[in-house]
């Protein structure tokens, strides 16, 4: 089955502060050069919308001002255009004078689309005029005939003047014009109605781009009261967690929240084939010491023995080990070399940098299932001998790492990828001894002379679900929190790194403030 997916921009696809997420551009991205068709359908003109969206890259054509406008989702070139017939807004100009509307007007002036609006009366509109700074589109106007001049095809009231009564006797079906009203998402005290033709809004807009791409089916997503036309003649609709309450009835089900990049993700699942995996009882798994301890005995022989050539080597080699029968058992894949190749998938140990696994998880994800594995040096001694005579000089003692922040970081280094259905990350903590090698006389250590050598697998944490995440929330902490109240729980971990990946997740959204501070709660 073909499926189109479409999504609303503002409070949809993009966030509370009217952007598009870098992990949403990727995954969107992504899944395009995969072969899913999507595209979004907005209120906004393509000079807005495709300046926010250029980094996702759209292929497909673009819905723009409720289906007034379907354009090239690249260029902006105007594919269709459903304007207004012939000498439909002769009686409509009158009304707008008799009332001192001072109207947003869309129109080609000179075959360049223009917003055009009253210089003189600015007070309704000012916080659109102020968002819009920079904007060489924007054509201020000093009489109502200036402003009627062009072609046009839409109109915006932002907290008109005209009696409802009125407006709907003017704009009504039966002269051809279809309206939309809904409170703005960034300045909620703004009433906006929205003009334009009855042979426009999103519901035609979207039917027509199905039929040109030639979609069996159309699944969309929206927020807000101008999304519901759309909602009514998808095969498919869903509403983000933070939609007003009439979207979410009419919705076929309600997802996460716009902050957490929900519709991607969505789709990102729906599309992901799943991949033979089997999943393990627990989040958090005692491991098989015995077997941890053979693993280690065979990487350490395996090494060439000498001052500073183990360094990392020896701990990638015994989870290798562990992880896999044969040490050796590597494969190439899609260009790609991975660690390990078990009957349960792809093994990949990672201390750092992940980073340098975004082209691998892009090529293996698509034909087996990944585990990335993440050696976390939970308990670590620390010894000093002679780099010389190779005698003890100093004993160390054991300490506690109980900080997660690098860890989350390297997560967010694959962020485009750690929600796809086919990756599991894995955390094996460790008791690690390290031996540094320095000069007697100096007493300083020479650069890379050290190993480090794992004592034992204190345990395995595999995330292989969402709500697995949940297992890093700290005792005590409350449904609704500030990053402040986060922090004072998790202590040595960086709150605010922690959040990025609970919310990505889906575990955490931001919805609101406690004064100054923003404010966060438990999802699921």
């Amino acid at each position: 089955m073909k499926t189109l997916y479409i999504s609303d921009l503002d409070g949809t696809l993009l966030t509370n502060k009217g952007g598009l997420k870098d992990r949403a551009a990727e995954m969107i991205k992504r899944m395009s050069d995969k072969g899913v068709l999507f595209t979004y359908a907005t209120a906004r003109r393509f000079v807005s919308a495709g300046f926010i969206m250029k980094k996702a890259e759209i292929k497909l054509p673009v819905i723009t001002m409720n289906g007034v406008i379907i354009a090239d989702g690249q260029s902006g070139d105007v594919i269709k255009l459903n304007g207004f017939k012939e000498g439909q807004l002769e009686e409509v100009k009158g009304f707008i004078r008799q009332y001192e509307e001072t109207p947003l007007v869309y129109s080609f002036v000179d075959g360049i689309q223009r917003v055009s609006y009253l210089e003189s009366n600015t007070s309704r509109i000012k916080n659109y005029i102020r968002s819009r700074k920079g904007d060489n589109t924007l054509r201020p106007c000093n009489s109502y005939d200036e402003l009627f001049q062009g072609d046009i095809h839409y109109l915006t009231f932002i907290n008109p003047i005209m009696p409802p009564e009125i407006s709907n006797k003017v704009f009504s079906q039966e002269n051809g014009f279809d309206t939309t009203k809904y409170f703005d998402i960034y300045h909620k005290e703004d009433l906006w109605c929205e003009v334009f033709s009855s042979e426009a809004s999103k519901s035609n807009g979207v039917l027509q781009l199905k039929e040109m791409l030639e979609a069996d089916e159309v699944v969309c997503f929206g927020d807000n009261l101008n999304d519901l036309p759309m909602f009514g003649i998808s095969d498919r609709c869903y509403a983000v967690a933070n939609a007003v309450k009439d979207v979410k009835e009419a919705a076929t089900s309600v997802i996460g929240s716009n902050e957490n990049i929900s519709v991607p993700v969505f789709i990102e699942k729906e599309q992901c084939r799943p991949l033979a995996y089997t999943p393990h009882e627990t989040v958090i798994i005692e491991p098989d010491r015995e077997r941890f301890a053979d693993a280690v005995k065979k990487a350490s022989s395996r090494e060439i023995s000498g001052i500073g050539t183990l360094n990392e080597k020896c701990i990638h080699a015994a989870l290798k080990n562990y992880y896999a029968n044969d040490y050796d058992h590597e494969a190439k894949i899609g260009g790609f070399y991975a660690d390990i190749v078990t009957e349960n998938g792809i093994f990949e140990i990672q201390t750092a940098n992940w980073g340098k696994l975004n082209r691998k998880l892009d090529s293996m994800l698509e034909a087996c299932h990944v585990t990335v594995v993440y050696p976390c040096e939970k308990r670590i001694k620390t010894s000093s001998v002679s780099e010389k005579s190779g005698e003890l000089i100093r004993e160390g003692c054991f300490r506690y790492n109980n900080s997660l922040t690098d860890f989350f970081l390297e997560l967010y280094r694959i962020k485009s990828f750690i929600t796809n259905p086919n990756l599991t990350i894995c955390i094996a903590e460790l008791e690690v001894e390290r031996i540094n090698y320095v000069n007697e006389k100096t007493g300083r250590r020479g650069k890379g002379k050290y190993t480090k050598t794992p004592l034992k697998l204190r345990r395995e944490i595999f995330l292989e679900k969402p709500e697995d995440y949940k297992c890093f929330l700290p005792e005590g902490l409350p449904h609704e929190f500030t990053v402040k109240e986060l922090q004072l729980l998790t202590k040595t971990t960086d709150a605010k790194i922690m959040l990025e990946i609970l919310g990505y997740m889906g575990i955490t959204e931001k919805f609101g403030k406690r004064g100054n501070s923003e404010l966060y709660r438990l999802v699921l």
